[in-house]
């Protein structure tokens, strides 16, 4: 009895899966314009609730910004929150069917250049926006093959959930697969398999959580950033090139891709310590943080500011 009562408090909780299927039959029978009203008090709601959540974006928030007061920092993780509720909203209205959003890019040449390329490439992204949205889209209009690279759910019940949702999206879209990161270094070999072959590996490169190896670098002076370390591997071993690509929310049902030049990686000398692409890599991923950290959806510590570092 205990342990049923236990599952079923697990289901409802943050990563449990009964919150997603609730918002996926209401949003059926739900307007659009009362997503206005509904989603800024359950939002905050869900601030309350969520505690090392709250707490790790408002610390990201201040090391990021080391002028800002805590109360400016709570107010922004509130943002951050806000933000990413009405990016999951838009999400499941597209899951549904019951909704669609419009799509621009910017970095057009950057876009071409990416998908003319006849060599794998990796796209490094952040995340922000949505990307279960923007994947399975753009593989089609790229027309090549990409791998989307995903931690798994937290619970069972919300993993099968997400992978029955993808079976879906691979069906729809047969350039668009998913590959989450289950199998340690197996992956690895998996993902440099198919950038060997011509396709496309998109990776968020901002979030340590399970197993993952980290590795911190440092962005500003006095800025560190923890980062995984396996993205960074695979495009060193493979020599694949690599676009920063970032996705924004830019008003209500609107998107913005921004796609930027590949990254300059300069050479690895062995002996030397850290490797030296390591902050060009964090660099471009904190440029597009700092830009857009409304919608910077990381909710565990990732950053964080040596004492005496300024912005």
């Amino acid at each position: 009895m205990e342990e049923k009562k236990h599952s079923r408090w697990r289901r409802i909780g943050i990563f449990g899966d009964l919150p997603t299927r609730l918002l996926m039959r209401g949003l059926k029978v739900t307007p659009w314009f009362l997503e206005p009203v509904l989603i800024p008090p359950w939002t905050l709601l869900f601030f309350a609730v969520a505690k090392s959540q709250r707490r790790a974006v408002a610390g990201n928030l201040r090391a990021l910004f080391p002028s800002w007061s805590a109360v400016r920092a709570w107010t922004g993780a509130y943002r951050v929150f806000l933000n990413f509720a009405f990016t999951y909203v838009d999400a499941m209205r597209c899951e549904t069917g019951t909704g669609a959003v419009d799509w621009i890019i910017e970095g057009l040449e950057h876009f071409e250049d990416l998908k003319s390329r006849p060599a794998g490439c990796m796209v490094l992204t952040a995340h922000m926006g949505n990307y279960d949205m923007a994947a399975p889209l753009f593989s089609e209009k790229f027309g090549r093959v990409i791998h989307a690279v995903r931690a798994p759910e937290r619970e069972p019940e919300m993993q099968a959930l997400r992978e029955a949702e993808i079976a879906e999206k691979e069906r729809l879209n047969p350039y668009f697969r998913t590959s989450f990161n289950l199998d340690g270094e197996m992956l690895g070999v998996e993902l440099a398999r198919y950038l060997n072959q011509g396709d496309i590996v998109a990776v968020q490169g901002d979030r340590v959580i399970f197993e993952v190896s980290p590795m911190e670098a440092e962005v500003e002076p006095g800025l560190l950033m923890r980062l995984p370390r396996g993205p960074l591997y695979l495009a060193r071993i493979t020599g694949a090139a690599v676009f920063p690509l970032f996705i924004v929310r830019d008003g209500w049902r609107r998107y913005r891709v921004q796609v930027h030049a590949p990254l300059e990686l300069p050479a690895r000398v062995r002996g030397r310590g850290e490797d030296p692409a390591t902050p060009v890599w964090a660099g471009a991923i904190l440029s597009g943080v700092k830009e857009h950290w409304k919608q910077w959806f990381v909710f565990e510590p990732v950053l964080r500011r040596e004492k005496g570092g300024t912005a």
